[in-house]
């Protein structure tokens, strides 16, 4: 339960984030922690006997949602190095992971189906695109001069952020029912309706810094986002 309601939090605060920019700044930050004290209570109320997950879950949602603050690339945070907030998504999926081991191993105990399969769905969405971006940070393309100063860049690969939460779901959906070679066939499919544009990228002028770089954009985001994908289904599975 400790995992999946950590999930849930952290999956819809990121979520939140999405409608923060047509807020105020305090609104926003409202927002979030009303969010937060209502999973807290709500948790305490109906959760037994971890009816102090909820207090768990919010605290790291909240770690989180400061933390990786910094992947917006805001003019406020361009003073702080940005591979330290890109480590906040390694941080949390270390961070989901053990909560799991806690679940299973110590706490012996499993969610609700429902409420495992609509944290996971979420989780794969928004911030499955963050922690995926984070990657792409960490795996040095921001040093190469992609996007602003410091922050993550921007994919250029078209359609990523819509296309790969859809690719996530039905990833971890089919690994749980035991659908690999359905999976193997979507993963060589992205990889053959990506190939023209990853081609054509690849015939520009050397002398461009972002020449041939769309190549490694595909490979590492694609292995963080079937990554990703693959852990729910293996969380799925253990819960189920």
């Amino acid at each position: 339960m400790l995992a999946v309601l950590t999930i849930l939090a952290v999956a819809v605060t990121d979520l939140l984030r999405l409608v923060q920019p047509h807020l105020s700044f305090r609104a926003a930050q409202f927002m979030q922690m009303g969010w937060w004290v209502v999973l807290a209570v709500a948790a305490a109320i109906w959760v037994r006997p971890e009816g102090w997950a909820g207090a768990v879950a919010a605290v790291v949602a909240a770690a989180w949602y400061y933390g990786s603050e910094r992947m917006d690339g805001t003019e406020q945070q361009q003073r702080l190095p940005s591979a330290t907030f890109a480590w906040s998504g390694v941080g949390l999926i270390a961070v989901v992971a053990g909560l799991a081991w806690l679940d299973v191993v110590v706490l012996k105990t499993s969610p609700p189906d429902g409420l495992m399969w609509i944290a996971l769905a979420l989780f794969l969405t928004q911030t499955g695109n963050q922690v995926t971006r984070a990657v792409l940070l960490l795996s040095g393309r921001d040093a190469q001069g992609h996007g602003a100063s410091g922050a993550v860049p921007n994919s250029r690969l078209k359609g990523g952020r819509v296309i790969g939460p859809l690719e996530r779901i039905f990833i971890m959906v089919l690994t749980v029912v035991g659908a690999y070679h359905v999976v193997a066939a979507l993963m060589a499919a992205k990889g053959i309706v990506r190939f023209p544009e990853i081609s054509a990228d690849a015939k520009r002028d050397p002398a461009e810094s972002t020449a041939g770089t769309k190549a490694e954009e595909f490979l590492v985001g694609s292995l963080a986002s079937w990554g990703l994908a693959g852990g729910a289904g293996l969380l799925a599975a253990m819960f189920s």
